[in-house]
């Protein structure tokens, strides 16, 4: 009886570090920068103010947030960076635009299409999942590993 109870235990803890790392297995969700960006890293924190226009410069460069339109992708940065919810991020800048008259962060149709953006732009800052930043002409600067 006390073996059936020890193998019962082992084999709980063993279903509970396995199932563990499958959710710490998430994918990484990457900020990137034009490859001229000031800053080689930043903080979580600095990239929610960036995104809720509250940071809109760093030095002299003027910062262009640029959203994704992945759905999931999209979902994950609100949920893991912002840590917010849709409606809520909706709502500051709906309240933002008409109070204060910021610009909202540009939505784009594709990863690709953000990384190609912001290898040109300038101050150009955006979401992608990390697999797909490819070649040097921007950089990553923050990595986020986002549940499944």
């Amino acid at each position: 009886m006390k073996n059936i109870m020890r193998l019962a235990v082992a084999a709980g803890i063993m279903m509970l570090l396995i199932l563990s790392n499958v959710d710490a297995s998430g994918r990484e969700l990457a900020i990137v920068t034009n490859k001229n960006y000031p800053l080689d890293s930043i903080t979580a924190n600095s990239a929610k103010e960036i995104y809720l226009g509250e940071k809109l410069t760093e030095g002299r460069v003027k910062i262009k947030p640029m959203e994704n339109s992945d759905d999931e992708l999209y979902n994950k940065f609100i949920e893991n960076v912002m840590e917010s919810t849709i409606g809520k991020y909706k709502a500051h800048w709906i309240k933002k635009v008409f109070q204060d008259g910021t610009i909202p962060p540009v939505k784009n149709n594709s990863s690709a299409e953000i990384l190609k953006l912001i290898a040109k732009v300038s101050g150009g800052i955006g979401y992608v999942w990390a697999d797909e930043v490819k070649g040097d002409d921007v950089k990553v600067i923050l990595k986020v590993v986002v549940g499944n």
